[in-house]
């Protein structure tokens, strides 16, 4: 009796042994995920958290605002996360300075940030010689309006940092600029004041830049031993941004809940740049990297000598949008 007591014991005991095994294999993967900016931009990120399609992938994700993407990169680099939401030129200019941060997706793939400018300007060759003010130098709202003159031929400009988006609005109606580079919600603001929208959103796709605006970053040692996680983390970004087209009244809900507005007028604006924008695949063209390096370099921003002993794929990695793709992943979310 005794004897047979004993085993019951250990059935039990290995019972729950095994069970606390199995429980800390299903356990998800914590993830800290910084991102920038407050926007539409981030809205994947949003819709994925609080759709569930994280945790349906087994991904506890910790999302919060970093602020600059330059902040983001660092933190990175010193352990904090392991991925985040950004792209550009923080990338470029810490891969050429020996970091392991790249790009693994993209979810916005065209210059999204409108230039504003007063209202007696009508055509982008009017601000020869004037004052045009950007968030920060080396920023994509810098990058885009460099774009923006390149295109239309246009030199003489003087670019200033205001610091912020909000900064470059005000600049803006304070007279200082002739013309800001200014997304929503201030660009919205701007308009119902008067100020022109000189080059938009529209524009952009029309001219087929080739660039990634925003995206999944990663730490590429941390992705080389998990690709798993990698491939889920991108599974459910773009489930996100699935529901952002398919269920407007719960994507209104949530900008409004991580933004902190409540202006029917701006999160409408919002949602329309998201639904123009962001991306249905995320593969990332080599193109988008080659131009940014090319402008990075000419600015003097990374050193062009360090940059060519680089190959182009040293900054962006495709292969887990390869193989999602490969197993019909994109093709069926958007059936």
């Amino acid at each position: 009796m005794r004897k047979s007591a004993v085993i019951v014991c250990l059935l039990v005991a290995l019972t729950i042994s095994l069970s606390r095994v199995a429980g800390a294999a299903s356990a998800p993967v914590k993830i800290r995920f910084p991102y920038s900016p407050i926007s539409w931009n981030s809205l994947p990120w949003w819709m994925a958290k609080d759709g569930g399609f994280f945790e349906k992938h087994g991904l506890d994700v910790d999302l919060f605002y970093e602020g600059a993407s330059s902040a983001i990169v660092q933190a990175m680099l010193a352990g904090e996360a392991n991925f985040a939401g950004l792209a550009g030129p923080s990338i470029v200019s810490n891969v050429v300075n020996g970091g392991d941060v790249i790009q693994i997706a993209a979810v916005v793939k065209t210059f999204t940030i409108p230039m504003y400018a007063q209202a007696s300007i009508k055509e982008v060759s009017q601000l020869k010689g004037q004052k045009v003010a950007v968030s920060r130098f080396g920023s994509i709202s810098h990058i885009a309006a460099l774009n923006i003159f390149q295109k239309s031929n246009v030199t003489g400009v003087t670019l200033i940092q205001s610091g912020g988006t909000p900064e470059s609005a005000a600049a803006l109606m304070s007279g200082v600029v002739a013309a800001a580079m200014v997304p929503p919600p201030q660009s919205l603001m701007l308009r119902e004041k008067g100020f022109r929208e000189l080059v938009s959103v529209k524009q952009f796709r029309e001219w087929n830049i080739p660039v990634v605006e925003n995206g999944v970053a990663a730490r590429r040692s941390f992705i080389d031993k998990n690709p798993g996680v990698a491939r889920r983390f991108i599974r459910a970004a773009f489930e996100g941004i699935r529901a952002v087209y398919t269920d407007k009244e719960q994507a209104l809900k949530v900008l409004g809940k991580y933004t902190k507005l409540s202006d029917d007028k701006i999160l409408q604006e919002s949602y329309r740049f998201s639904v123009e924008a962001l991306s249905k695949d995320g593969l990332m063209p080599a193109e988008a990297f080659t131009a940014l390096l090319e402008q990075m370099v000419s600015q003097k921003s990374v050193d062009e000598a360090t940059s060519k002993k680089l190959p182009i794929t040293a900054y962006f990695d495709n292969r887990f949008v390869n193989d999602l793709d490969k197993e019909g992943f994109f093709k069926k979310l958007w059936q």
